[in-house]
C-alpha cells in the first residue's frame, strides 16, 4: 500500500540517543517510578521499532541508512 510506505517515520540513532537520556535523567532525577516506567518503554520500543526498520531496509535493499544501526 502507496499510504503506508508515505507516512513511515524513520527512527534515527538519534531519536535513540534522546529517549535514553530522557529515561536516564527521570530516574537519575528521582521521578516518580510510572514516569520512569514511561521513558523507558519509549526507549524499549523506538530500538525495537529501529530494529524492524533496519531489518526491513536491509532485506528490500541490501544496505543500511548511514543513520541507523
Amino acid at each position: 500500500m502507496a499510504d503506508e510506505d508515505e507516512a513511515r517515520i524513520v527512527i534515527t540513532n538519534a531519536d535513540i540517543a534522546a529517549a535514553k537520556r530522557d529515561w536516564q535523567l527521570a530516574r537519575s532525577r528521582g521521578e516518580l517510578p510510572d514516569r520512569v516506567d514511561a521513558a523507558y518503554d519509549l526507549y524499549r520500543r523506538l530500538i525495537s521499532a529501529q530494529a524492524q526498520q533496519i531489518a526491513d531496509t536491509f532485506r528490500a535493499t541490501g544496505a543500511l541508512r548511514s543513520d541507523q544501526g
